[in-house]
């Protein structure tokens, strides 16, 4: 996501908490995040060109003429869809209130592969997160759904950062995986509510959101117990959106990537074993050749209990 550190009002993300929890005094939020480091960056700072901070209900903002970005956290140590659905009304009416379009969202979801009262919690999330969108779109929902990702956290508080803006976002699907939103009922009582990526052309910058891609063709997992299968099929699905938002350049190792008016490329994994991390690292390098402050490698729960990895970036070029 866009990030600087200036001295105007800034949101500073710091992964490796013991529980996410919002901290912070006027024009300073801090949003902590119950998910444990592994490598690469630890904090992330954020702030907006003449940016203004605020609070509302649960969520803390920054916010400017064209752009929007908030957080949020609440307790979800029992089930999940009220909160959430609580928390999601709050971050679509923040946007709507403004004339913006719900960009990105990272979702940070305690427990994510536990059943509770006999449903998954990602699945109690997903009703949540559906109701909230179906109220603020009626049918036409799924023309809405941002980039997203959502991975497991410690602690009881669900944790949600989020980014929109005035510019209205191309969505984008894979054609090799079945949109989240159109999942079968095999995977819960609603679907996810995201698209693979968003891709949001500017006058002088072009962003792409990558959501979190895991290894999943049509809408099956693929590699189970195989860390490299599923690097491997992630990366395909990965490389096919880079391919849809004009970015594909953006894979390839920096000495190769001098014509792509490259601004920005960061990079998240997620590992459920802390064990893959030097080999899943070796991988990534050697392909695209991120390392250091390009990637965070953080352990996390994904969102589904047979997958061991998930990654997303956010990226953007200079335009024209």
């Amino acid at each position: 996501m866009p990030a600087a550190v200036t001295d105007e009002p800034q949101i500073q993300i710091h992964f490796g908490e013991k529980v996410s929890q919002i901290t912070g005094g006027e024009g300073a939020g801090v949003l902590h995040l119950g998910v444990p480091w592994l490598a690469g960056r630890k904090t992330e700072t954020v702030a907006l060109p003449k940016g203004r901070a605020g609070r509302s209900g649960n969520l803390i903002t920054l916010e400017n003429e064209t752009h929007l970005i908030g957080a949020a956290t609440i307790d979800v140590s029992t089930r999940m869809e009220e909160p959430v659905h609580q928390i999601y009304r709050e971050v679509l009416n923040a946007c709507s209130s403004r004339g913006m379009h719900l960009h990105r969202a990272w979702n940070y979801v305690p427990k994510i592969n536990e059943l509770d009262h006999g449903l998954e919690r990602y699945r109690q999330f997903n009703i949540g997160r559906w109701l909230a969108f179906e109220e603020s779109f009626g049918r036409d929902l799924r023309s809405f759904m941002p980039a997203a990702s959502a991975v497991g956290a410690e602690g009881g508080q669900f944790a949600v950062l989020f980014v929109a803006g005035k510019t209205h976002p191309q969505y984008l699907e894979n054609p090799s995986q079945v949109p989240a939103y159109h999942y079968p009922a095999d995977y819960g009582p609603r679907p996810p509510s995201f698209a693979r990526a968003v891709l949001v052309k500017c006058s002088r910058e072009t962003v792409g959101y990558l959501s979190g891609t895991a290894s999943i063709e049509g809408h099956r997992s693929v590699g189970e117990g195989d860390w490299h299968t599923q690097y491997r099929t992630t990366m395909h699905n990965i490389q096919i959106m880079f391919e849809r938002m004009g970015m594909a350049q953006m894979l390839k190792p920096k000495s190769r990537n001098a014509q792509s008016k490259l601004v920005m490329r960061d990079f998240k994994v997620y590992l459920r074993h802390p064990e893959a991390l030097p080999l899943v690292q070796e991988w990534l390098a050697e392909e695209t050749g991120l390392t250091g402050e390009e990637v965070m490698f953080l352990k996390a729960d994904i969102c589904r209990a047979e997958l061991d990895l998930e990654m997303e970036a956010v990226v953007s070029r200079r335009t024209g």
